[in-house]
């Protein structure tokens, strides 16, 4: 009878041991993730941080065109909100890309955090102006960055105007003439950034830049009336 007891005794310690342990190991693991989450919090909090010129982390990223900083900020980060956020001048993170690489990064990190309403998102982005007017279309054009045109412009209501337009204008007759007096004067309003210049002359402005006598040659061909 002892000899039960005793097994018993022992199965329970055991048990209880075994459970005692696993009870630890699940809080060592809850403890683990809760401080994976506030390292993360730090970091999306560092993310918002301004330095002496007024960017945050991102903008001076953008600007620089460190891709790998880009990319390392979006798997620190448990929002996207730094990357909506405007910059000083009234700038997105688009208006001060370097390059198109980095353009293309930007875009990766903005689907990474709106899977859903990337679409929505970057329209959105697309289409704000900033101080000066400018979309971030107009500013890269302005910097003369022709490589980062094709990738942006199809984001913009300009771009969506301007081909409704064009469609209308190819068919000829009187529906292109009222088009012309109407509609068109309505592409070059939406064309221009605050100095009253259109981003036809701008590309044609830059015609050096490498790249810009495409954008330039584009615009001839969609929209000659900018």
């Amino acid at each position: 009878m002892k000899k039960i007891f005793f097994i018993l005794a022992a199965c329970f310690i055991v048990s209880a041991a075994q459970a005692q342990a696993s009870l630890e190991q699940r809080q060592e693991i809850r403890m683990q993730r809760v401080h994976d989450y506030l390292t993360r919090v730090v970091a999306a909090a560092d993310l918002n941080k301004e330095n002496e010129f007024g960017d945050t982390p991102i903008f001076t990223a953008a600007q620089n065109g460190d891709v790998n900083a880009i990319l390392k900020y979006g798997s620190q980060s448990v929002s996207g909100s730094f990357l909506l956020r405007q910059g000083k001048n009234g700038n997105n993170v688009f208006h001060v890309a370097r390059n198109a690489q980095t353009f293309q990064a930007l875009a990766r990190m903005l689907r990474k955090f709106y899977p859903q309403d990337y679409k929505i998102k970057i329209h959105q982005m697309m289409n704000q102006r900033n101080n000066l007017g400018e979309t971030p279309v107009h500013a890269q054009i302005n910097y003369g960055r022709a490589d980062t045109f094709r990738i942006a412009f199809p984001y913009t209501d300009l771009y969506e105007k301007m081909m409704s337009v064009k469609s209308k204008l190819d068919k000829g007759g009187v529906l292109a003439k009222v088009t012309l007096a109407t509609e068109a004067d309505e592409v070059i309003k939406m064309s221009k950034d605050a100095s009253g210049r259109t981003i036809a002359q701008a590309a044609r402005d830059n015609i050096s830049a490498p790249g810009m006598d495409r954008v330039a040659a584009f615009f001839a061909r969609n929209a000659s009336y900018l």
